[in-house]
């Protein structure tokens, strides 16, 4: 991100100048290189600008705006709020880590979650551990309210352009392998999308195999967001056919797999039933208006 205020790099260059030409003594190494980073204009990651805001909105109450007391000592307080950009660069940060946090939280409302199957090889020395993440045109469980299919090719695009985890119970700091290394494997064959990935030589990597051997680790759960989908109802039982993933996100070996947790396939679910609802009240009006005039035609007749 390069859309913070020009404030903010003329503040950190004002902090710099003082350094520069007074040799201060205040703030850290971390402190001057975020300095010359604004003041140089450079991008900002979210990190960064999570670690601006929490930096600035502890560090204001020591900003007095002036560099110097009147004995000409410095105010390292002033000086540090300055070299991170300042009044207008909290006031930015602020804002964008606030976007951030609703991006990821959309984000996450969006991410499915399936229980998966896992296949440790039978050999006692191998380290492999695959399993399949979704099974083609095949009925799962009821997943609260619904019953869903995948239909082959659905992953087909997501495989190429995701950038997918192995982690162990959704930790991100407990990563198995990951497929822009090589070391995680997704495929797709004529039963589903088929995942291997070999057991890092780690604690948690030994553990995972003890414990996939034991059996007492037997599944996994499966993140993913859906870019295209259909519903039908038959016989008063929703179904819902996913045509194409749009991002797969981890494939996690789980103590307990995660019960489905999808606010989009809820809103649709409760659409489809909104619909439904509305049909059988159009329908029941139409009845009702045929009974009507049935009614208003048999008078006719007796009163003819």
């Amino acid at each position: 991100m390069t859309d913070y205020p020009q404030a903010a790099s003329d503040e950190a260059k004002r902090a710099l100048k003082h350094k520069e030409e007074n040799g201060s003594s205040c703030g850290t190494s971390v402190g001057w290189n975020r300095a010359r980073q604004l003041a140089n204009r450079e991008g900002l990651s979210e990190q960064d600008v999570k670690d601006i805001h929490s930096f600035l909105s502890r560090a204001k109450v020591y900003d007095q705006t002036k560099f110097t007391d009147e004995n000409g000592k410095e105010i390292c307080g002033s000086i540090m709020y300055a070299a991170w950009g300042g009044d207008s660069m909290v006031k930015w940060a602020a804002r964008k880590a606030a976007e951030i946090q609703e991006n990821k939280s959309d984000m996450n409302k969006n991410i499915e979650k399936r229980a998966a199957t896992i296949e440790a090889a039978q050999e006692t020395e191998s380290r492999m551990v695959t399993g399949y993440a979704a099974v083609f045109d095949s009925d799962s469980e009821d997943l609260g309210g619904f019953i869903e299919q995948i239909e082959r090719g659905a992953f087909k695009e997501a495989i190429q352009t995701s950038d997918v985890r192995a982690l162990f119970n959704h930790d991100n700091n407990f990563i198995l392998a990951r497929t822009a290394s090589g070391t995680l494997k997704l495929y797709e064959d004529e039963r589903g999308l088929k995942y291997e990935f070999e057991a890092p030589n780690t604690s948690m990597g030994n553990d995972l195999l003890e414990m996939i051997k034991r059996g007492d680790i037997s599944q996994s759960s499966f993140g993913f967001t859906v870019d295209d989908d259909e519903w039908s109802s038959k016989e008063g039982i929703a179904f819902r056919k996913i045509k194409k993933v749009k991002r797969l996100y981890d494939v996690s070996p789980v103590t307990f797999p995660a019960y489905p947790e999808a606010s989009v396939a809820v809103r649709k679910l409760e659409q489809l039933k909104q619909e439904e609802l509305q049909r059988s009240e159009e329908k029941e009006q139409v009845n009702t208006a045929e009974i009507d005039m049935k009614l208003i035609e048999a008078a006719l007749n007796y009163h003819a």
